[in-house]
């Protein structure tokens, strides 16, 4: 028995070193030590092991196979904690992949593991707040990057673990350059790597090293920035790591390629060896690096034919892995999240106050049966006084549990509104990418203009129940507009409110109207060979406010979409919506689809809600 742990520390040791082969082989061996007293656990832990040394060799894919094997060892034994430290680790190798969905996935998984077992204090914990802080820099949500740094730095600094203080130092380094601050970059990654020089870990200081060079190369001092790319390259071939040797001879590209003492044949070499080292990695953030910069050079020196398939190549990778709908993806995973965490927060409230009233019931019941052994006319009196009591909590129970179901209620409607601004806003994103690539430029600066303007005020109602009818038309228009510019003017549109409806004192969901008339622009008019037109109006009938989309489109007949049942995302979640305020306001909100022989009309009752 004592050569299973030291063939577990022989690997450990090994792996400290760089001594990847080594490392593997002694990890191999105490699997089998380890399998043949049936210890499960104690494999998928050196399985885990196994999966950090392919991580330190950039191999992400196998990695993360490794993570997968152990996770499911742990989740069939129950460890929640376990369960989490793997999802961590997937979640890492999915981001060095670009496979940016799957990876805030598994992060926000083991956050949540950590939250319920309660362990926010842990270091793990801290690790999978500063992973999240890494994929948002990448996704260039820089705000949110900064501000999951600080947390992860405060909990290091707070148990005083030094390497986690700084790899949060290096984090947050990276996103001050990235926000134009490489001055105070460079601060952060030079404490960064005094700390891991103290501690002498090698990986550590190459990263801080790394960075710096970075930032003098971002800052336009290229001759200074050289040297420090030229030591950890030695470092990372060293410790064959191929992801950030790809990093590195990016910006040695750069450096020759932008310096003062342009080396354009260096600079190329070094362009082509980084994306050699990116695809070796897998990462197509990396590789589409390495061939916009490729790209950009053989266009400077006259290659135009390789510098458009380049560019070509290095498009096709971006929208790999920066699409829309993955950043789609990203925001309803995260709605989704904090949707749970909510109702978990509403559910253990109400549970306690409910043990609260229980306890109480039975105090009072040992109560009143202690008096009972009394006079005849005290039990009598105490028996009324209990049925009274008792009718009373049922009371106050009923009420808390009809709280209780309002607030959940609402917090599914504020997890619909969070999945139905992106949603839009997603859309009307893609509405402007056709000019953007076409370089019509008055008409993209037109786009921009309103698009500006729509994002400002969707911004300004995303957090709001209800808004006011006359601002809900206002973005409705905006929008209008955009779609009507995408499609040249294929259609005239109109927006009609009568006249006993106080536009300013009616208050409406927001964006209740814009899926059905994104279905009638998008399955209706473009479909249709001549000018289409889309009337939208606005009145009041029996205390119901009745919004009216009609179009003369194609109709769901031709395009199929009755047949098939489908039902686009923007639709799907007005329903919800309209399901949740029935249940709060106890109306009778409706969608009805009238089919046209030339179009569809859709109606929408709303209960009419007044500001004043």
């Amino acid at each position: 028995m004592k050569a299973r742990p030291a063939y577990a520390y022989r690997g450990h040791n090994y792996s400290a070193l760089g001594m990847d082969s080594l490392a593997l082989d002694s990890y191999d061996q105490a699997m089998k030590i380890r399998e043949e007293n049936n210890d499960l656990k104690g494999v998928a832990r050196l399985i885990y092991n196994k999966g950090l040394v392919y991580f330190n060799e950039s191999d992400y894919a196998r990695a993360n196979d490794n993570n997968r094997k152990a996770y499911e060892v742990f989740e069939k034994a129950k460890d929640s904690f376990l369960m989490a430290k793997m999802l961590n680790s997937i979640g890492i190798n999915h981001m060095y992949l670009s496979q940016y969905p799957e990876a805030i996935k598994s992060y926000l998984d083991a956050k949540r593991i950590y939250e319920d077992l309660g362990l926010t204090e842990d270091r793990q914990y801290a690790s999978i707040l500063s992973n999240i802080g890494l994929l948002y820099a990448r996704l260039a949500k820089f705000k949110e990057a900064e501000t999951y740094q600080k947390q992860a730095l405060l909990f290091f600094e707070k148990s005083d673990f030094q390497e986690g203080v700084a790899n949060a130092l290096t984090n947050l380094g990276r996103v001050y350059n990235d926000t134009g601050n490489p001055e105070k970059a460079i601060d952060s990654y030079k404490k960064a790597y005094d700390i891991m020089e103290s501690n002498t870990n090698e990986r550590g200081m190459a990263s801080a090293l790394t960075n710096m060079g970075i930032a003098y190369s971002e800052m336009g001092k290229y001759a200074k920035a050289v040297p420090y790319f030229k030591q950890t390259q030695k470092i990372y071939e060293k410790l064959k790591n191929s992801n950030n040797l790809a990093i590195v001879h990016r910006y040695l590209g750069d450096c020759y390629f932008l310096g003062s003492e342009k080396k354009l044949a260096l600079a190329e070499e070094n362009y082509e060896t980084s994306f050699e080292y990116a695809k070796e990695a897998e990462s197509i953030n990396l590789q589409f690096n390495a061939l916009e910069q490729l790209a950009s050079l053989q266009s400077e020196t006259g290659n135009y034919k390789q510098a458009f398939k380049n560019k070509t190549e290095a498009v096709v990778l971006r929208d790999s892995f920066a699409s829309v709908e993955k950043k789609e993806e990203i925001a309803l995973l995260e709605a989704d999240y904090e949707y749970e965490k909510e109702k978990s927060i509403l559910l253990a409230t109400h549970e306690k106050e409910q043990a609260i009233s229980n306890a109480e019931m039975e105090r009072q019941k040992l109560m009143i049966t202690g008096l009972s052994l009394g006079a005849f006319l005290i039990v009598v009196f105490s028996v009324v006084a209990f049925q009274l009591y008792k009718k009373r909590e049922r009371v106050l129970s009923e009420k808390k549990i009809s709280e209780f179901k309002t607030k959940v209620a609402e917090t599914e409607l504020k997890a619909l509104r969070s999945q139905m601004n992106p949603h839009f806003i997603f859309n009307a994103m893609n509405s402007i990418s056709d000019y953007m690539a076409k370089n019509d430029l008055e008409t993209a600066n037109t786009f921009l203009v309103k698009f500006s303007k729509l994002i400002r005020a969707i911004l300004e109602s995303s957090e709001k129940k209800w808004i006011p009818l006359e601002e809900d038309l206002e973005l409705t228009e905006l929008y209008v507009q955009i779609e009507g510019l995408r499609l040249k003017d294929k259609f005239e549109h109109s927006i009609k409110v009568s006249k006993d409806v106080d536009m300013e004192n009616t208050m409406v969901p927001p964006l209740i109207l814009q899926p059905f008339i994104e279905n009638s622009i998008w399955h209706g008019i473009s479909k249709k060979e001549t000018k289409g037109h889309i009337d939208i109006s606005v009145k009041i009938e029996n205390q119901l406010l009745v919004c009216t989309v009609d179009d003369d489109g194609v109709g769901r007949k031709t395009n199929g979409a009755t047949k098939k049942g489908k039902t686009s995302m923007g639709l799907k979640i007005t329903k919800n919506r309209l399901d949740i305020i029935n249940q709060l306001k106890k109306e009778n909100a409706s969608i009805q689809m009238i089919d046209k022989e030339e179009g569809l009309r859709v109606e929408l009752k709303l209960p009419l809600e007044l500001q004043f």
